[in-house]
């Protein structure tokens, strides 16, 4: 029997799959002796997955790591690997900043080799038995570089030591993972042996099904009879179901293991007896942290696997023993050993080394789920819900949302769809906006404009997945939307004023407040039980005087409600797959039609990147794990054996079928002499202003310009030296002011509003790109930054324009330069055919006003929506705090808020301030 001392110093527990309390650690890693950064340098949370690379300046984040005290390992070839012990605290950030120390020679791999002779030949073999192990797994582990570690002679009679100065890099192909092993130290003796090192794992790619299926098998497998396990199940007092059984030794029996009989039988409660302890195990500090109380000599018997060798004939499964030097083992809640000094393993336990070495945020849980977990619809079902910013809109306004995912096991999250598809349909059937946004973690954020064309007030707002498609339209998330124009208002008797609270409470710092005025709102979430809830939610504050508190259908419950779907229902019949991420096919065909196997190439935006593709036999190819946001302009070439030119085509999604239901009651509307805002008519302008130019050639994302102003006219105006004034000079209805304090320009075109971002400027274009604006930079730094004599035209849009989301909403200022112009504008006579594919809806961010410090000065402030914030997390209280400023209206404000907590409960409170 030998002490076991294995230490791979991280302290962290299995990742939750809900919202945990998270953190992040940055820093910069540096030559010890140089200062230089060092690029490429790993840095990783020791025995994880969770990894990183430093960047060009040696810099490096990892972010969304658990609270609480683990250790950073630093490894970079050539040099001393590093280990450093920290506590992340929840929400925050730590830096850590690091120099290595470069190795004083480093050899060659050829002269390592070299001088390696049989006694370390012989030598390497013992520390792989040692190191790695001897069973099955270790059978399928190799150490890649074994030329890195040497053997020195050891201090202690009978002992045998290791080093290693670069990582050992070890593969495990019965688990499927690659680990960098960075070997601090290695003793092995007749009574004890220890591992002391920092190990990175990294998931292999399987090959097949089968071989992610065989992993995901001996993982399982691996901690189902690992001493983790085995601790874990102690805790709840579930070791015996989870097959661990275990004995002591009777007082007064035999005195040694070696004077039993080889018949368990025969020994039980003559020599052994089944263990007890009381307590097992006694709660102790910090949190979250046990004692197992374990004395004398425990035999373990693992009743659920398979032994090769049999200590007793009439038991065939493994069987270890267990010592702890001071009768207590320190666990944490899932298992994890912290005081591995003291424990001492013999038998079965004692023989597993590397090779069945989990990392630590391995979810043993949710793979052992997933394997026993039937393929039924009910098992695989998701459903949505969307809270939007407020309760119905006017045509030309932003629509923000918050997607929440209910899953039929939440373990299958990861499994499921990563695409949402969100639609606006019009009450003729009509498909009015179609927009796709990334589902991260089980939770949807977007936005996106209702164009201010929109007459009708009978919408409706549809969202679902691919996956959904399967079990029918009654599964998608359908809510009545009325988008009304200016003049239209929604009757007073439409108003509800009870609302269904579910966990949440809310505390305002003013029972009453005047116009722009600060409002501090602390909310507190409970669970069922009462209990501080950790949650992620939704808050959306609007404007009761302007919007009436029409009743939201359907509720929360109503759209995440599993229900419904048998328990029998199989997989087998369902024909719409799961979307992980952005995918699009097509074709590619002879002049006959047939399909041809052929090299097709797609050129990006103008042959800004170009994409590699292969159709197999019947021509069919795909564009797969794409993921880019607004439109993507595509050239595809493709050609025979011969040269000549092949047709390609690509494919156009097969949109969900339109079904409304019959029993939505849309609120009813009356119409108005005066505008709920401010209507700007347009100035008239003459024929010459408007008239479209032939050069304006392909449709560009903004549709066609209102203006187009030549590029000589604005070279003509004794201005040129100044762009700015030169251009709104040509533009009707444009304007140009100076920001007080700052003498900074801003410009406006007419029909411009306040966007988001709280600016009224339009977006800048060159050459179809848009120009960021933002930290010190603004629309008319942009704008003279352009030399005027390059520019052919500038294109102006002084419409709102909703394929830029937020940035288009104060029009576009599209400006083209001579030297980026192709005459003909095709790309036909390149032999190529082009498409027009949509990506992701690009984010736009809702900024609230704040009058702290809020430039320029707003004169009118109407805002309907005052505050949303999709982004919201409880601390461990169940608590959060936001701030908004009321507008200028005197009238009631509603406080809207919707969230999930961690054990997927919903969370629903309304909430009406300042109320006369």
């Amino acid at each position: 029997m030998k002490q076991f001392f294995l230490t791979l110093f991280a302290l962290i527990s299995s990742l939750a799959f809900a919202f945990p309390q998270t953190g992040t650690i940055t820093g910069q890693i540096k030559d010890a002796e140089t200062g230089e950064t060092l690029p490429f340098c790993s840095v990783f949370v020791n025995n994880t997955t969770l990894s990183t690379v430093t960047d060009m300046e040696g810099k490096y984040m990892l972010s969304g790591l658990e609270a609480g005290p683990l250790e950073l390992g630093f490894s970079f070839m050539g040099y001393v690997a590093e280990t450093r012990k920290l506590t992340l605290n929840a929400g925050g950030t730590l830096t850590v900043n690091l120099s290595l120390k470069p190795f004083a020679q480093e050899l060659s791999d050829v002269e390592i080799k070299a001088s390696r002779d049989k006694n370390w030949e012989r030598d390497l073999r013992k520390f792989q038995n040692l190191f790695i192990g001897i069973d099955e797994a270790a059978a399928k582990t190799t150490i890649l570089n074994p030329w890195v570690i040497d053997f020195p002679v050891a201090a202690e009679k009978g002992g045998f030591v290791a080093k290693a100065d670069q990582p050992i890099e070890i593969e495990n192909v019965f688990l499927g993972y690659k680990i960098t092993f960075n070997l601090k130290d290695f003793f092995d003796s007749p009574t004890n042996y220890r591992i002391v090192g920092a190990a990175r794992f990294e998931e292999m790619k399987p090959e097949s099904e089968i071989q992610k299926s065989t992993w995901e098998k001996n993982r399982a497998d691996v901690y189902r009879k690992s001493p983790m396990n085995m601790f874990r199940a102690m805790l709840k007092g579930a070791h015996e179901r989870e097959g661990f059984y275990l004995y002591g030794d009777k007082a007064g029996g035999s005195a040694s293991m070696n004077m039993r009989s080889d018949i368990f039988a025969n020994e039980l409660g003559k020599s052994v007896v089944p263990y007890k302890a009381d307590p097992l195990v006694t709660p102790t500090s910090p949190p979250g942290t046990y004692l197992l109380n374990l004395k004398g000599r425990i035999e373990i018997h693992y009743q659920k696997g398979f032994a090769q060798a049999n200590t007793y004939k009439d038991a065939p499964y493994p069987i270890s023993w267990l010592e702890v030097t001071k009768g207590q083992v320190k666990v944490k809640e899932n298992g994890m050993v912290l005081n591995p000094e003291d424990v001492v393993f013999s038998g079965d336990m004692d023989r597993k080394r590397i090779s069945n070495l989990l990392p630590l945020d391995y979810n043993a849980e949710k793979a052992i789920l997933l394997q026993d977990l039937a393929k039924t619809a009910k098992n695989y079902q998701e459903k949505i819900y969307l809270h939007t910013d407020k309760p119905y809109y006017y045509a030309g306004d932003q629509l923000f949302f918050k997607g929440y995912f209910a899953y039929g096991n939440p373990y299958l999250r990861d499994e499921l769809s990563k695409v949402l598809h969100v639609e606006v349909i019009s009450g003729d059937r009509d498909l009015v906006i179609e927009k796709k946004f990334p589902i991260r973690d089980g939770i949807v954020v977007g936005d996106f404009y209702l164009p201010d064309t929109l007459s009708g007030e009978t919408y409706f707002l549809r969202a679902y997945t691919n996956w959904m498609r399967n079990y029918g339209p009654n599964q998608y998330f359908m809510q009545p939307l009325s988008v009304l124009n200016p003049y239209k208002r929604i009757i007073n008797e439409e108003s509800v004023s009870a609302w269904t609270n579910e966990g949440v409470s809310l505390q305002s710092d003013k029972i009453v407040f005047g116009v722009r005025e600060k409002v501090t709102i602390t909310l507190k979430l409970t669970d069922p039980k009462g209990r501080p809830a950790a949650s992620t939610l939704s808050v959306g504050v609007w404007d009761a005087e302007q919007l009436v508190s029409i009743q939201r259908y359907p509720e929360m419950n109503q759209s995440l409600n599993l229900s419904g779907v048998s328990e029998t229902l199989g997989l087998d019949r369902f024909s719409y797959p799961v979307e992980k991420q952005l995918r699009f096919s097509g074709k590619v065909s002879d002049e006959k039609g047939k399909g041809v196997a052929a090299d097709v190439t797609a050129f990006v935006n103008d042959f800004q990147g170009m994409i590699e593709l292969q159709s197999n036999t019947e021509g069919n190819f795909n564009l797969d794990e794409m993921e880019f946001y607004g439109p993507m302009r595509l050239g595809f070439a493709a050609s025979d054996k011969k040269g000549k030119p092949l047709v390609v085509k690509v494919d156009a999604p097969l949109k969900a079928p339109v079904a409304l239901p019959t029993d939505f009651i849309f609120p009813r509307v009356t119409t108005l002499a005066t505008p709920i805002r401010g209507v700007e008519i347009p100035e008239e302008v003459t024929e010459q202003d408007t008239k479209p130019a032939e050069k304006a050639g392909r449709k560009a994302i903004y549709g066609s310009p209102d203006f187009i102003i030549e590029g000589e006219k604005l070279t003509k105006t004794g201005s040129s030296i100044d762009l700015v004034n030169s251009l709104v000079g040509n533009i009707p209805g444009a304007q140009v002011t100076l920001v007080p304090g700052t003498g900074r320009q801003m410009i406006r075109l007419r029909g411009g509003a306040m966007s988001g971002s709280i600016s009224m400027e339009p977006v800048v274009m060159l050459d179809g790109v848009v120009l960021v604006t933002g930290g010190g930079t603004s629309v008319s730094d942009n704008i003279r930054s352009i030399n005027p004599f390059d520019i052919d035209r500038v294109e102006v849009v002084s419409r709102m324009v909703p394929m830029l989301g937020d940035q288009g909403r104060n029009g576009v200022i599209a400006i083209y330069l001579k030297d980026k112009l192709n005459p003909n504008n095709e790309l036909s006579g390149l032999g190529m055919v082009e498409f027009m594919i949509e990506g992701y809806q690009p984010p736009g961010n809702f900024i609230p006003v704040d009058y702290e410090n809020s430039s320029p000065q707003i004169e009118k402030d109407d805002r309907q929506t005052l505050y949303w914030n999709p982004y919201l997390v409880t601390d461990e209280k169940g608590e959060l705090i936001f701030t908004f400023y009321s507008n200028d209206t005197t009238g009631p404000v509603v406080v809207e808020v919707r969230g999930l907590t961690v054990a997927g409960e919903i969370i629903q409170g309304t909430f009406v301030l300042n109320k006369k």
